[in-house]
């Protein structure tokens, strides 16, 4: 046998016998920051397939193409198993090589410097090919700690298991990873050139560029782990903001219900004299001032008097004033919604989901134009065994429009708007409760189902 050809079986071995620990940290990174959504053995079974493939077919390939198809298929394969939007399964599949690569760019350095002090030695055969083998084992496992290390901090810095990342979130995320990756890539390639039928090493060309290298790979790394930590502190942003729209609206109908109250100690406060006045005029006949003046007082406690009565103030407050705004945009309203004394519901809660259902609705019914459609809303609860149902339902002509199974607003601002349903969403589960939203013809209903006792 060759030297040559025992030289390819030294590499090739020892890139084959550290493969396990690449697979591991692959494996621990896709479970952390996707989730599977099937057992492991279907990924172990993957990886075995995808070896095989590299060991019989891609070995023929050119470097760039075997990389380029080593991309796609792990692609494939994390689609196929992962949990998530596409955007971010292509995200974990690019960082995950970007970083790695990089890894192994930084040890470009390092591995020539070996190979340098190894050929000016005065040692056998045999015996570079051993120091070949433990310097690749080392290297490659050296490598997949750093990997593991650098992934672990993106797992930490980004939990997207349950989050719903939109289409400018996520080319925000992928975008410099991609241009990281990409350019790595194209360094690495050009290590090698050949020239009129002669092979070149860069290294040997531009010596100088290797001194720079680790500090270059480790900066664009860095910046990798920079870009998820600065889409952490956008996403934190926005959820403060929705946390200081639920405050806001929170604060509307506590002063609302202040209002209320402030205006019906008010009337008792001046009952007396409203008496008074009442008996002076009485015992002087005038029975037109009597009229007028009980008309006013009249008048005053219908614009303090609750039309809907539901057995909560929080509730009340809020049910009162959409209906109120539904009758000025002439929307029929239609109350049957009661909730016990005894409740586990906190009052932001209940305001978050009364408030965001009957503005969705009344929104839906202002948008009517069809005349032959009758605006009109419904709103009911009912509590059954450990549980309260509410239902809100409405007419409407438009239809729900949906990405990955969510609903999307159809409004232009989307930012400070579509967030009515995941609040929802987000205080249900909050109960362990249900979500179902049902579409017919020209109406749309939804019932939330939430543990109460």
């Amino acid at each position: 046998m060759e030297k040559q050809q025992i030289a390819e079986i030294i590499e090739f071995s020892s890139t084959y016998f550290t493969l396990p620990f690449l697979y591991a940290v692959k494996y621990y990174f896709y479970k952390s920051f996707l989730g599977f959504r099937s057992k492991a053995w279907k990924f172990v079974l993957s990886i075995v397939l995808f070896t095989v493939a590299n060991l019989f077919i891609l070995t023929t390939a050119s470097e760039i193409l075997k990389i380029i198809m080593d991309g796609a298929i792990w692609i494939i394969i994390i689609c196929i198993l992962c949990k998530g939007s596409f955007l971010i399964k292509l995200y974990a599949v690019v960082v995950e090589n970007a970083i790695l690569l990089l890894i192994n760019i930084t040890f470009l350095t390092f591995d020539f410097s070996v190979l340098r002090i190894t050929h000016k030695l005065n040692m056998s055969f045999n015996e570079h090919m051993i120091i070949s083998f433990i310097n690749n084992i080392s290297r490659d496992i050296i490598s997949f700690t750093i990997l593991f290390v650098f992934l672990k901090k993106i797992c930490n810095l980004l939990d997207l298991k349950e989050r719903t990342v939109n289409l400018y979130q996520g080319l925000y995320l992928l975008i410099p990873c991609l241009s990281s990756y990409s350019l790595a890539l194209v360094f690495y390639i050009i290590q090698s050139i050949k020239i009129d039928g002669r092979q070149y090493y860069l290294p040997f060309i531009f010596p100088k560029i290797y001194y720079v290298l680790p500090l270059l790979s480790f900066a664009l790394i860095i910046s990798i782990v920079i870009t998820a930590y600065t889409f952490k502190k956008m996403i934190e942003g926005e959820q403060e903001k929705q946390k200081n729209m639920l405050m806001e609206q929170q604060l509307k109908h506590s002063k609302s219900i202040e209002t209320l109250y402030n205006g019906i100690r008010g009337i008792m406060h001046d009952m007396n004299n409203h008496l008074a006045c009442l008996r002076t005029l009485a015992c002087v006949n005038n029975i037109k001032e009597i009229k007028n003046y009980l008309d006013n007082i009249s008048q005053t406690i219908n614009k303090l008097d609750l039309k809907i009565k539901t057995g909560n103030p929080i509730s009340d407050a809020v049910i009162n004033e959409k209906y109120n705004i539904a009758k000025k945009q002439e929307i029929d309203f239609v109350c049957d919604f009661m909730i016990p004394k005894e409740t586990l519901l906190e009052p932001m809660d209940l305001c978050t989901i009364l408030s965001n259902t009957l503005d969705n609705a009344i929104e839906a019914c202002m948008r009517i134009t069809d005349s032959n459609i009758f605006k009109t809303i419904w709103i009911k609860s009912y509590i059954k065994d450990m549980y309260m149902i509410i239902e809100v339902s409405n007419t409407t002509t438009n239809k729900l429009s949906y990405v990955k199974n969510k609903i999307i607003s159809t409004k232009s601002d989307k930012l400070n708007h579509g967030m009515g349903i995941s609040n929802i969403e987000a205080v249900v589960r909050k109960y362990n409760g249900i979500v179902d939203i049902v579409e017919e013809k020209n109406k749309f209903i939804i019932n939330l189902m939430l543990k109460i006792e």
